[in-house]
């Protein structure tokens, strides 16, 4: 691959075990023009099918690819939350000079912005994302060149909204996936055993060994976590213990745990004074659905009160204003 400036990368997905899973790997020009980037795609494409969700670090010959050869196929591109990170510091860290608590306050707003999950704000992402554009207009630092091409970047963010927000991105299916995080990891275990001397039918043999040491790793993983599933607890309940744990994988019995206890966070009562339906929902009834957050004691109790009720019926529970949805 050194002879010819070739950069090795790997599509990953997540197996039935929640593990990172290789499935193939393509070599592309150093420059990773667009045109490299289709052929690639469209070699996935023909050997395993198009992909329900693919996550890129936002490439622009990679976007332009996939809009190439999986625009047809209804692939949902999504964008690397970590990636956006990166840019953001890179584009938008210089308006802020020395002014380390404005730049704490943008970066807070961000993360508020980015992972908000409530379908019912998407409505309000605009008024969001103006007031934190606001927040770095605010700013004095650097010559005028520099403050409009980032106020471009932003701009062009914010056009984007639908490939990184949580509020729009959380309808696709990405078993907790919101970066490229995945890749990355295996990127970085790989550079560990080969070398960019390394002849191609020898980086098949490597990245092929890897695998499989990982996938044999795996396996034992998972026979060690069943065997724990077939000793009597407590905490399965008849429906878990008889219905589920013959048919689950140790990871999807993990997760109906974790919505489970999450799902014990919430009341649903019925909302009579409700003035408006949300939009392209029809409906006979409406519930008030109230997220009701936990919080810790320094006395030892549940809740702020040392262990009181809260308006749920939880302890120590308290409203969380922004999670309230109908």
């Amino acid at each position: 691959t050194n002879r010819f400036k070739l950069k090795l990368g790997c599509w990953t997905t997540i197996d039935c075990n929640g593990k990172t899973v290789i499935i193939a790997f393509s070599l592309v020009p150093a420059g990773e023009p667009k045109d490299a980037f289709v052929w690639a795609f469209k070699m996935f494409r023909k050997h395993l099918g198009a992909p329900t969700v693919k996550f890129t670090d936002g490439d622009p010959g990679m976007a332009g690819a996939i809009q190439i050869v999986f625009g047809g196929d209804g692939t949902t591109h999504l964008l690397c939350l970590y990636h956006i990170f990166t840019s953001l510091f890179k584009h938008m860290r210089k308006l802020f000079g020395s002014d380390k608590a404005a730049w704490r306050a943008f970066v807070d707003m961000f993360w508020r912005i980015a992972k908000r999950s409530d379908l019912l704000s998407c409505a309000d992402f605009e008024a969001e994302f103006a007031d934190l554009t606001a927040l770095a207009r605010a700013t004095t630092c650097c010559d005028e060149k520099t403050r409009e091409l980032a106020f471009e970047w932003l701009a062009a963010l914010g056009e984007r909204r639908e490939q990184w927000a949580a509020r729009f991105t959380w309808k696709h299916l990405t078993l907790d996936v919101h970066s490229t995080q995945r890749a990355e990891a295996i990127h970085s275990a790989l550079q560990h055993i080969i070398s960019s001397s390394d002849k191609i039918n020898k980086l098949w043999e490597k990245v092929q060994g890897f695998e499989s040491d990982r996938h044999y790793r795996r396996f034992m993983e998972q026979k060690r976590r069943e065997l724990v599933y077939l000793v009597p607890s407590v905490e399965l309940s008849i429906l878990v213990r008889d219905k589920l744990v013959p048919i689950l994988t140790e990871e999807a019995l993990s997760r109906v745990r974790k919505q489970a206890q999450l799902a014990s966070l919430y009341s649903v009562v019925p909302d009579n004074v409700l003035e408006e339906v949300p939009e392209k929902q029809e409906c006979n009834r409406v519930h008030r659905v109230t997220y009701c957050r936990p919080e810790a004691s320094s006395s030892g109790g549940t809740g702020s009160e040392g262990g009181g009720v809260g308006p749920t019926g939880l302890p120590g529970g308290r409203v969380d204003p922004s999670r309230t949805g109908c």
